[in-house]
């Protein structure tokens, strides 16, 4: 009895408190276990939320795709996925690649990261391991690529340090830590917080360059007099009344005054301030370079929070709409806006400004990097962008070609089971940009890893990293960033404007096109086009243009 009189007391006493205690259960924190490797075998360790199935699978998915040879992937790659999808989520799934006449494998890990089990767990305890992990792939977004990053720095390693491989992390520069705002300096570089790091996405440099290059040198999207979509395809003579038009709102400008563009960001969104600056670099740059296009007047909008409902803007973002809206371009012109965030802001505030003038579309395009994902415009888009209510042209990036599906008789046939079947109307279907970008990075690695002339896996990562700066063609810079010029693909989203549909011919609601560069650097070519069919019923019935 006195013993259980104690226990009630500390319980009481406890609770008085505010603290759960249990007799005999202790509180402790889970352990980072990473897994034996076997001999002659390497591990790269795949860190990421439990929650990211879907990510893990697309990644899965394009490893798997790299036994198809491309892309100056070495041949002969074979990848055992049957480890990949355990029945256990407490099991630690695995890729294993291997290529014949090679003795060893890579074992890619997704080694799960919780409040209990952080990247700096993790990074402690791959550290410990004897060999370390050859990389450590991770840092899906560009804030915990830093936290990542300056683990692995301050990692006190048993044996040779590994390479860091980024895949979706684009900034540049990394919000400054307490030691940077002590100092009083910016953020460092992310590609040089460990200088082992490789990164196979584009970064926000790059992806404004790419966008502003691509605005700028087509004439039915760039600022200035507007020109529709179809002179592209009108020889001289239909083109001549268009031009008239052009000629007629550009001498209704004043003489040197500039067209007003916006920049939005979102400042508790550290990609979207530093997107937006790019951007504003890059459009005043390639306006210097190019004195055929009219001078632009930049402003720049700041919101202080990303947050909102779904289609209605928040306070702050319905003041910049109200804003732009007082200062858009004179009537026969068109100007550009940069919205650097994700679906759901851009959403927001796109819709507003449609509301507000529902013509806007034919006076401003909307440009934006990889924030929003393709299939928001198209596998999504009846909820996620109804391109009806938000009828702005928008163009954004991709870091691979989202429409890469594959056709009977094109390229090598995919391995069972691992089709990207190309969609059929009325049929929903993803996009493949993240199966691309991780076929394509495997083959990088397996290039490196896997030498031609060779029948030894390399796992030393000081050859690797050696391998990777010598690849030819050349994918990387010598500060480990992906070079411009190897895959950059842009979507441009038209939106259809009409004024009436005549009876029995449905339009569809715009077209998707994708645009990648020509060999040289010489300019955009379209590689694909999708009209965006109406829902199911309308009578319209979706195509595609190759």
């Amino acid at each position: 009895m006195r013993k259980w009189w104690f226990w009630g007391l500390i319980v009481s006493l406890a609770g008085a408190a505010g603290i759960v205690f249990v007799p005999g259960l202790r509180s402790t924190k889970l352990t980072a276990r990473p897994r034996p490797v076997p001999e002659n075998d390497r591990e790269i360790a795949w860190l990421h939320n439990p929650t990211s199935f879907e990510t893990w699978e697309h990644f899965v998915w394009g490893v798997k795709r790299a036994e198809m040879a491309g892309d100056g992937g070495p041949a002969g790659l074979v990848v055992d996925d049957s480890e990949a999808f355990p029945d256990k989520t407490t099991a630690v799934p695995e890729v294993v690649i291997r290529r014949a006449g090679f003795t060893g494998a890579i074992r890619i890990r997704w080694y799960k990261i919780t409040d209990a089990t952080t990247q700096e767990d993790w990074v402690k305890a791959l550290a410990r391991s004897n060999p370390p992990p050859l990389a450590i792939l991770g840092g899906w977004s560009s804030d915990r690529a830093r936290v990542l990053a300056d683990a692995m720095r301050q990692a006190n390693w048993v044996a040779a340090r590994p390479l860091l491989f980024f895949s979706t992390a684009t900034a540049d520069k990394v919000d400054p830590d307490d030691d940077d705002v002590a100092r009083g300096v910016a953020g460092p570089n992310l590609i040089s917080i460990y200088d082992r790091s490789f990164r196979f996405c584009f970064t926000n440099r790059q992806m404004a360059d790419s966008v502003t290059d691509f605005v700028l040198s087509d004439p039915t999207l760039r600022p200035g007099p507007i020109v529709w979509p179809g002179v592209r395809a009108l020889g001289i003579s239909g083109l001549a009344p268009w031009v008239g038009l052009a000629t007629l709102a550009a001498n209704s400008f004043p003489v040197g005054e500039p067209l007003p563009a916006h920049v939005i960001e979102w400042r508790d969104d550290p990609y979207s301030t530093d997107l937006s600056f790019k951007f504003r670099e890059a459009l005043h740059q390639r306006a210097r370079l190019n004195p055929r296009l009219p001078q632009i007047a930049v402003t720049t909008h700041s919101v202080p929070f990303s947050t909102g409902r779904l289609n209605r803007a928040n306070p702050a973002e319905a003041q910049v709409a109200e804003h732009i809206l007082a200062n858009l371009p004179p009537p026969g012109m068109r100007s550009v806006l940069v919205i650097p965030t994700v679906s759901a802001p851009a959403r927001r505030t796109l819709r507003a400004l449609v509301q507000g003038d529902p013509m806007i579309g034919r006076q401003l395009v909307a440009v934006t990097g990889d924030g929003m994902g393709v299939n928001t415009f198209f596998r999504d888009r009846e909820f996620a962008w109804p391109v009806r209510s938000i009828a702005i042209p928008l163009v954004l990036f991709t870091h691979a070609d989202p429409f890469g599906w594959d056709y009977a008789g094109k390229g090598m046939p995919p391995p069972p089971g691992y089709e990207l079947l190309s969609p059929q109307s009325g049929k929903a279907r993803s996009s493949t940009e993240d199966f691309r970008l991780y076929t394509r990075l495997t083959r990088v690695v397996a290039t490196a890893v896997f030498p031609e002339g060779e029948s030894n896996l390399v796992g030393d990562p000081d050859a690797v990293t050696e391998r990777l700066h010598s690849l030819h063609p050349a994918f990387f810079d010598k500060s480990g960033d992906r070079l411009s010029g190897s895959g950059e693909h842009i979507v441009v989203l038209r939106p259809t404007f009409t004024t009436g549909t005549p009876r029995g011919r449905p339009q569809p609601d715009g077209v998707l096109e994708v645009y990648a560069r020509e060999s040289g650097d010489s300019g955009w070519e379209r590689v694909h086009a999708r009209p965006l069919a109406r829902a199911e019923g309308t009578g319209y019935e979706g195509g595609t243009q190759e």
